[in-house]
């Protein structure tokens, strides 16, 4: 038998492409036995070769008997044309699904994490369909990461005609190619013994040439893992508990409080209603308490001991309405009549401009400061449900006491302004103790038309 001369390790890799970061050029650092690169596919006698590492674009395909791992670049066409496998850059989803059964054995839970990281944070990123002839689907392609209930971003094929042979894809940016590498060629080993031999990697970690020092080292970096897995897992699951308190606390708000900035209507009548109720004053539904038949005029009766007010509680997509003044007069003369005195004070409590963030939308009845110091001349009051939140939400959460808050309302005329720029030099406090904390003192009882009257001292 004549000497073979020549012949080099296997595996026998071809490298296509250029390199674009570190990870990548780990990779090429890392492939074992035999590595040639090449400038195009056409160069290279491919059956001389077990493998085919490529970055970006491939102008042909690979022969079918290769093992492929390409990263980036758009999809093929492969097994001779009878199945496409396209890359489509529209992947758009942040909730994606890791399977970490598909997963080669080598890569760690984090290291999955650490791509699921990369691809969520890119948008739009790659998926992978398989098809043809313009019909694509999500079948024949296994996906290591995917958008929850769709395509893959991290996947693998079964090469048509391959006898086994597979062709991976990851995106460019992909962090810890060379793991990735060499779990690969550990997994194609069971597939193709002879091509990926077990000694192809690196025979220093061979339990047969570690010393004591190396072990030592190593199975402390996989306890290192392992606490670092659980870490993950742990705080993953906290996080779960508390995006999901903040679901349902949102929830509440939306379908409470948040109605005064959002509804109109009945709805938004309820939600001022229950406000007021929670501040302390007694609140009645003019609506459930007319007769049948009767002319309804004014939303809603609020009373406080012998302080009576009527309310009239509006919810526009656009500006509030001046002409909403003139149908409280109406329900003020008709008190009138009844009780032969007039009520304590009249409300305008309006949430305009709803679709807007409220923190965009302009100050209520803008222009209208004549009709307003006509309105304030007879205890009326317009209260922008903007501020109701505001107070309503500091008697919640304690910064000012319900007393405070019913004596704010009971006491002003004209625009209500919720926290006054007197209050907003106090901070939060709001109560007597923190109005003393804050350093101001209050000012004489007047009667500003058109602006919110002073509290007394």
């Amino acid at each position: 038998m004549g000497e073979i001369y020549g012949e080099s390790p296997r595996p026998w890799t071809f490298v296509i492409g250029k390199t674009a970061t570190n990870s990548e050029k780990e990779l090429i650092e890392s492939i074992p036995g035999t590595v040639e690169h090449v400038d195009h596919i056409s160069n290279v006698r491919q059956e001389n070769f077990d493998a085919a590492i490529v970055f970006g674009n491939l102008p042909a395909t690979p022969a079918t008997h290769l093992m492929v791992m390409k990263i980036g670049g758009s999809g093929v066409t492969d097994g001779w044309g009878t199945k496409q496998y396209l890359v489509h850059t529209s992947g758009n989803s942040t909730l994606l699904t890791i399977e970490t059964e598909s997963a080669p054995e080598g890569v760690s839970t984090a290291e999955l994490r650490e791509l699921a990281e990369l691809i969520r944070n890119k948008r739009p990123h790659a998926l992978l369909r398989s098809g043809f002839s313009g019909h694509w689907s999500n079948a024949d392609v296994t996906p290591i990461i995917r958008e929850k209930d769709g395509s893959a971003c991290v996947g693998w094929w079964r090469r048509p005609e391959g006898k086994g042979s597979e062709f991976w894809w990851f995106p460019r940016g992909t962090p810890g190619l060379a793991t990735w590498r060499s779990a690969l060629y550990a997994r194609w080993n069971k597939v193709a013994p002879l091509r990926f031999p077990n000694g192809t990697e690196d025979w220093t970690t061979s339990p047969d040439w570690i010393t004591a020092e190396e072990i030592s080292a190593m199975q402390a970096l996989k306890a290192h893992d392992r606490e670092t897995e659980e870490i993950v897992s742990r705080r993953t699951r906290q996080s779960n508990v508390l995006k999901r308190e903040i679901a349902s606390a949102t929830e509440a708000a939306n379908s409470t409080t948040r109605l005064l900035l959002t509804a109109q209507g009945k709805q938004l009548v309820d939600a001022v209603e229950s406000t007021l109720s929670d501040i302390g004053f007694t609140v009645i539904d003019s609506d459930e308490q007319k007769g049948e038949g009767a002319y309804l005029l004014e939303d809603l009766k609020i009373t406080h001991e012998d302080w009576v007010c009527l309310a009239e509680v509006r919810g526009y997509a656009k500006g509030a309405k001046t002409s909403d003044l003139q149908r409280i007069e109406r329900a003020v003369r008709h008190y009138e009549r009844g009780h032969g005195t007039a009520p304590s004070a009249r409300w305008y409590v309006v949430n305009h401009n709803l679709r807007a963030s409220p923190s965009s939308r302009p100050a209520v009845l803008s222009g209208a400061t004549d009709d307003i110091e006509v309105f304030a001349e007879e205890n009326g009051l317009v209260v922008d449900t903007r501020d109701l939140f505001r107070l309503a939400r500091d008697v919640r959460e304690a910064r000012l006491s319900s007393a405070r808050a019913r004596e704010l309302l009971m006491t002003s005329s004209g625009v209500l302004a919720y926290p006054s720029q007197q209050n907003q030099a106090r901070g939060p406090a709001g109560d007597e103790e923190g109005d003393q904390a804050g350093g101001q003192t209050e000012q004489p009882d007047q009667d500003t038309s058109g602006t919110q009257r002073p509290l007394q001292g």
